[in-house]
């Protein structure tokens, strides 16, 4: 009986950990892993299907068009179009120069401040918001700073 009992709280410590789900940090690395990579599959393993992301005007046409403010990704196969053209022969080398860390906020908002080619004529930044609800992008706002003059 012992044996079994001892089995049995294995197999649910193993459950639990197995269904925790991911932190905030834990789904960020991946995800700035994952489109420094390339590999839009493993990004978008960590948005939910109903997933909201805005984006600056004009980088990809949205499913949803707004007439003034961001491009608005409704559902995660919306979403994949915009890591689509980002990490595109155009647009890798930028992604993969992206330095980034996280500013944690309460009830699972990040904000990620970005940069990308840092030190040179080419730097962009910003500042992007997200928030994760059950180890899932639920919601991402992409922001991108002015130029510096």
């Amino acid at each position: 009986m012992t044996m079994l009992f001892k089995m049995t709280l294995a197999l649910s410590l193993l459950g639990t950990a197995a269904f925790a789900a991911d932190s905030p940090k834990q789904v960020l690395d991946r995800h700035v892993a994952a489109i420094q990579k390339g590999d839009v599959d493993a990004l978008m393993a960590d948005y939910a299907d109903n997933a909201i992301v805005l984006a600056p005007k004009g980088i990809v046409t949205p499913a949803t068009h707004t007439t003034d403010g961001p491009d608005v990704f409704v559902g995660k196969k919306n979403a994949r179009k915009l890591f689509v053209t980002l990490t595109n022969k155009d647009n890798i080398a930028g992604v993969r120069s992206m330095k980034s860390h996280y500013e944690n906020l309460s009830g699972g908002v990040t904000l990620m401040h970005w940069v990308q080619f840092p030190g040179t004529a080419k730097e962009v930044d910003g500042v992007d918001v997200f928030v994760i609800r059950g180890g899932k992008v639920a919601y991402q706002a992409v922001t991108v700073d002015p130029p510096k003059k």
